[in-house]
């Protein structure tokens, strides 16, 4: 029986040692699971010049012929380390040029954008290789945008939101496909095989020391923690904590279906800036499908759920349907729940509320003077 049954017919396994071929079976599998390409694809791949998105340019090289790909690599240089940063931005504008692939680069400087924006260093170099790799993606027509985060990354972020108590949907860890645009064919592969990927093909890469900052808490994770529950508790728990995430992930997913649905049903009206709900139905629901109804009003509202945490949508349950006193609620983001007659209003005021409450106060404070003053009998 052929040793390559799980590749769709029409794809080969590259030329190579055991480790290539094992990282290409895997990766073709994810492919294919996840629905990742279609044939003609325009994919542009998140390059920093580390193993695992070198990986990834010559794993999707390998897909190009199959797939009918045109292929080309974004760089953001985020002028965090000096002539290192550079020196990365160097190897892969040499890698590009020499596998014969696009080069789109640019450099932000992160520390600026998040001391600006009271964001972590992290974060900032998140959102802006993001929006780096959308407006490349946008203006040069490419139709998929290519990570290459592997399962040691999705079981540390695992791993990292559990500490931090998150729910579902952060346990659930890093998606393979977002908005059917952003892939990670690489996601069920181990850090292991990607360095025998490389050194399998003879594949320099460069090595980024803040990845062993302890000063991250995502670094102390990968160096400190995973060891130690590798040592002491289950060898292989990276391989359980990425399944779980899998297993989280198919169930979340089943209950977003069922949350719209329920969103549907107990919704009166909706608005660009405000959801109206009926009270009695929200009522019926299971404490779990209603938080997840209340989240996803705030996100209509909103447009994100920065912010708001599993406190936030206690405190409206315990608002809207248990406490006696109080017509508003204040939430982060200029967002207010109020209580109607038959109804919870989610919305998001265009004034902060700080401003709309004092208007309130003077408002009350002058229909009691008024009140008072036609008590007052006449002389």
């Amino acid at each position: 029986m052929s040793k390559k049954k799980d590749i769709p017919k029409g794809l080969t396994c590259p030329p190579g040692k055991t480790a290539a071929q094992a990282l290409f079976k895997t990766l073709v599998k994810t492919v294919s699971e996840f629905k990742m390409l279609e044939y003609g694809d325009r994919v542009l791949a998140g390059v920093s010049g580390g193993p695992d998105s070198v990986a990834l340019v010559l794993s999707l090289l390998d897909l190009q012929k199959e797939y009918g790909l045109t292929l080309g690599i974004a760089h953001l240089n985020h002028r965090l380390r000096g002539e290192d940063s550079q020196r990365d931005e160097e190897f892969t504008r040499e890698l590009a040029g020499r596998l014969g692939l696009a080069f789109h680069h640019e450099q932000a400087d992160a520390g600026a954008h998040a001391k600006a924006r009271g964001l972590s260093v992290e974060e900032a170099g998140r959102n802006l290789r993001y929006a780096f790799f959308e407006a490349t993606a946008k203006t040069h027509g490419y139709t998929k945008i290519a990570l290459g985060h592997t399962r040691d990354d999705n079981a540390e972020l695992v791993l990292m939101n559990l500490l931090r108590g998150s729910g579902t949907r952060g346990i659930s860890g890093i998606p393979p496909v977002r908005d059917k645009k952003i892939i990670r064919p690489l996601i069920h592969v181990s850090k292991r095989q990607i360095l025998e990927f490389l050194a399998a093909r003879e594949q320099r890469y460069r090595v980024d020391a803040s990845n062993q900052d302890p000063v991250y808490l995502r670094n102390q994770i990968r160096s400190q923690l995973i060891p130690l529950l590798q040592d002491q508790y289950n060898p292989e728990i990276v391989d359980a904590l990425d399944r779980l995430s899998h297993i989280l992930r198919m169930e979340d997913e089943w209950m977003e279906s069922r949350t719209q649905k329920e969103f549907d049903h107990c919704l009166i009206n909706q608005e660009k800036n405000l959801v109206l709900f009926s009270a009695p139905l929200l009522s019926q629901l299971h404490p779990a499908l209603l938080n997840r109804v209340l989240r996803q009003a705030i996100l209509a509202v909103k447009k994100n759920l920065k912010g708001i945490s599993l406190a936030h949508t206690r405190n409206i349950v315990e608002f809207c349907f248990h406490s006696s006193s109080g017509v508003s609620l204040d939430l982060p983001g200029q967002v207010r729940i109020y209580r109607k007659e038959e109804g919870i209003l989610v919305k998001r005021e265009d004034k902060p509320l700080r401003q709309i409450g004092k208007t309130e106060k003077l408002a009350r404070q002058e229909a009691k003077r008024k009140k008072n003053q036609n008590k007052t009998p006449a002389p």
